[in-house]
C-alpha cells in the first residue's frame, strides 16, 4: 500500500474521529455500489458511536430494497437539521447529489469528505480519498474497516458484497482482480449469502420492468458493422408501462453483451430538459475520456454525460461523435 493512499485513508479516519453527526450522500440515480456504500458507512459510522444519516434524491431501485438499512434512507434532510461533517461516497462531483442536497452541504454542513473512485472524479472537500484502481467505492468502505480494525458484520458484508458485485458486473468486467476476490471472500465468510444477494439484485424483474426493457430494446441502432450499438428512453414509454428511470438501471449492459459491439450507448430523456447519456465498451475503447467533451466522467469502460437538447437531437449528435471515436483516437494503448 503507498504511502500516498495511506495517508489519504488516515485524513479520512481523522477527519471522521473529530466529528459526531454526519450526513452521508451519495450520487442520483443510485446503482448497488452507489447503495451498498451509502448504506455501509452508516454502519461504520454508527459502530464508532456516530450519529449518521444516510440521503439519496431519487428512491432506491425495487432491487435493492432486500438490503439491510434500505428504510432509513431520505431524499433530504429537515430544514433544522445540523450536521458537523458530510462524506459523499461514489459521487465524482458534489454536484452529482442533486441540487437540494448540494445546497444544504454547501451552505450548512463545514467539513466534506469525499470518498470515490471515479477515473475522472475531481477531489472536493475538506478531505478527500479518490482511488481510481478500486474496483468500487464499497472496496474503498472495505479498505477503510480494515484500518478501523472493524470486521465486517453480516449487515455490512452484505451491503459492500453487493457494492463490489455490481459494479464488477459479477466478476465480469475488467476491474476485476485478485483483491476484489480476496475481499469477497472475507465478506462471504463474514456472512455476505452470494446466492441470496444475486437473487435480490438479478431475479427480481416486476412485470412493468420487463416491459419498458422490450420497449428500449425496440429503439435499438447497430452501426459500423454493427461494432457500436444505441437505444433509447423517453418519458412516454415509462408513462406507457408505469415505471420510473430506476427501473431502466442496467439496461446499457443488454447493449453491450452483443458479440460485436465494442461501444454502447444508451439515451434517457429527463424531465429536466436534459438527455442522460450512459457509455459502456470493450476491447480498450476508453468512454471516460469520449464523456469528458460533454461535461461527464466515469470510468474507462463505463461513463456518462448529460447534455440540453431533444432526445432525437441528441442520439443523432453522439451516435455521430461515437462512431469518429470508435474509427479514430478512443481506443486505449496498451
Amino acid at each position: 500500500m503507498s504511502k500516498s493512499r495511506t495517508g489519504k485513508i488516515r485524513e479520512v479516519i481523522s477527519a471522521i474521529r473529530a466529528n459526531e453527526r454526519f450526513l452521508i450522500a451519495t450520487h442520483v440515480r443510485p446503482d448497488g455500489d452507489a447503495i451498498g456504500a451509502l448504506l455501509g458507512m452508516k454502519l461504520v459510522l454508527e459502530r464508532l458511536g456516530k450519529k449518521a444519516d444516510p440521503f439519496c434524491r431519487d428512491n432506491l431501485p425495487p432491487e435493492f430494497e432486500f438490503l439491510p438499512e434500505t428504510e432509513t434512507v431520505s431524499a433530504l434532510p429537515p430544514p433544522d437539521a445540523r450536521y458537523d461533517a458530510a462524506i459523499l461516497v461514489d459521487c465524482g462531483d458534489l454536484d452529482r447529489v442533486g441540487d437540494a442536497l448540494f445546497d444544504f452541504i454547501k451552505n450548512r454542513v463545514p467539513v466534506v469528505i469525499n470518498i470515490d473512485h471515479h477515473v475522472t472524479a475531481r477531489p472536493f472537500g475538506t478531505s478527500h480519498w479518490v482511488e481510481t484502481g478500486a474496483s468500487s467505492t464499497c472496496e474503498m468502505i472495505f479498505d477503510l474497516c480494515m484500518h478501523l480494525s472493524l470486521p465486517p458484520d453480516p449487515d455490512l458484508a452484505s451491503l459492500l458484497y453487493t457494492g463490489i458485485v455490481t459494479d464488477t458486473g459479477s466478476f465480469r468486467f475488467a476491474n476485476t482482480n485478485r483483491r476484489v476476490f480476496e475481499i469477497t471472500t472475507v465478506l462471504v465468510e463474514a456472512g455476505a449469502d452470494p446466492a441470496y444477494i444475486a437473487q435480490g439484485v438479478y431475479d427480481s424483474t416486476s412485470p412493468e420492468k420487463l416491459s419498458l426493457l422490450a420497449t428500449a430494446l425496440g429503439t435499438v441502432e447497430f452501426h459500423a458493422n454493427s461494432r457500436l450499438a444505441s437505444a433509447e428512453l423517453s418519458r412516454a414509454m415509462l408513462e406507457r408501462t408505469k415505471t420510473s428511470y430506476a427501473d431502466s438501471e442496467g439496461f446499457i449492459n443488454h447493449l453491450r453483451s452483443v458479440k460485436t459491439v465494442e461501444l454502447a450507448v444508451f439515451f434517457r430523456e429527463g424531465s429536466d430538459g436534459l438527455i442522460h447519456v450512459s457509455l459502456r465498451s470493450r476491447n480498450g475503447i476508453d468512454v471516460a475520456t469520449f464523456a469528458q467533451r460533454h461535461g461527464g466522467g466515469g470510468h474507462r469502460l463505463a461513463a456518462a454525460c448529460r447534455i440540453q437538447g431533444t432526445l432525437r437531437a441528441v442520439r443523432s449528435m453522439i451516435v455521430k461523435e461515437a462512431l469518429e471515436y470508435l474509427e479514430g483516437s478512443g481506443r486505449v494503448k496498451g
